[in-house]
């Protein structure tokens, strides 16, 4: 249904290029749950806007291709692209206060996008409004409301139901509740979980807390460095972790059960994406690095179940 392969992305800066994506493949099926994890800086959210192919300068896609049921979205203008989105691909970005105009009522920047490019008519447009925001459980009088007149987490909803207002078949997710409180981001993340069970979506959720995927995603990628280091099912994962950052990442999350002197953090500082990397790119920090990952840059290779790109393995 939503394939990426062999994505290279990044951005030219200072006459460096920041090769932010490298080489980054993955397959999203019908109503998949698909988390990507990583450290801030680690390519994720490019990631993101290079497979919408809303990367803008600097930012810059080398190679690859984004297919979404056999169509590259890389290849097509931007009036085709503007048929695509919202109707079968969306995104839910990070800071629902950013995304949000701040001088239009809630009714009119969501009917907007369906008047624009899709041409619903005003009244039609405003029934479908009523009928996302009731989805995401908002009152439909609350359409009349401007985004400083809501709260942070009924803000994130509207930006949610944004998303949904065509039925897309593929939904990106960046931090959607990184800024809300604990209380509030349990609740959103359950209502997203319950509407992709509903409405029959997929999800491509982007965060650096990997503690979230483990409990809501079906299959997870961890990305270092620009690539994916370990791709599997999000359950097999967390119980039997097989490259040494995936392992690092979980031994440094709290948990109730382990005493504080045994979290663990990873030494060291993530590799600067402006170099030539040339080995394993986690070598450096890694407590099981021998000669051959100086030399040799590990594969992704299917082992146990998972995808790793390791050569302990």
């Amino acid at each position: 249904m939503f394939e990426v392969v062999g994505l290279n992305a990044g951005y030219e800066f200072r006459h460096k290029f920041v090769h932010a994506v490298r080489n980054v493949s993955f397959k999203v099926e019908e109503q998949d749950f698909f988390g990507i994890a990583g450290e801030s800086g680690c390519g994720k959210t490019t990631l993101m806007f290079a497979s919408l192919a809303l990367l803008k300068k600097p930012g810059k896609v080398i190679s690859g291709r984004v297919l979404l049921d056999g169509t590259d979205l890389l290849s097509l203008r931007a009036s085709e692209l503007k048929q695509v989105r919202w109707k079968k691909i969306s995104l839910v970005t990070q800071s629902s206060m950013n995304s949000l105009n701040p001088v239009m009522k809630i009714k009119d920047q969501m009917a907007d996008v369906l008047i624009r490019n899709h041409g619903f008519s005003k009244k039609d447009a405003y029934e479908l409004v009523k009928e996302k925001l009731k989805l995401v459980g908002i009152a439909p009088e609350r359409m009349e409301n401007y985004p400083h007149q809501l709260s942070g987490g009924m803000r994130q909803r509207v930006v949610i139901a944004m998303a949904l207002l065509l039925s897309p078949r593929v939904v990106f997710m960046d931090e959607p509740a990184t800024a809300l409180d604990v209380v509030v981001q349990r609740s959103i993340l359950q209502q997203i979980e319950d509407l992709r069970e509903r409405e029959h979506f997929s999800i491509v959720f982007i965060t650096h807390d990997i503690s979230l995927l483990f409990e809501l995603a079906t299959k997870i990628a961890i990305m270092y460095a620009g690539e994916f280091v370990e791709v599997g099912k999000a359950k097999t994962v967390y119980s039997e972790p097989m490259h040494p950052y995936t392992k690092g990442l979980i031994e440094a999350l709290p948990s109730i059960s382990r005493d504080l002197d045994r979290y663990k953090s990873i030494p060291g500082r993530p590799i600067d994406l402006a170099l030539k990397i040339e080995g394993c790119p986690f070598r450096e920090r890694c407590s099981f690095a021998f000669e051959r990952c100086r030399v040799e840059k590990p594969e992704l290779r299917f082992i146990n179940g998972r995808w790793v790109a390791c050569h302990l393995y």
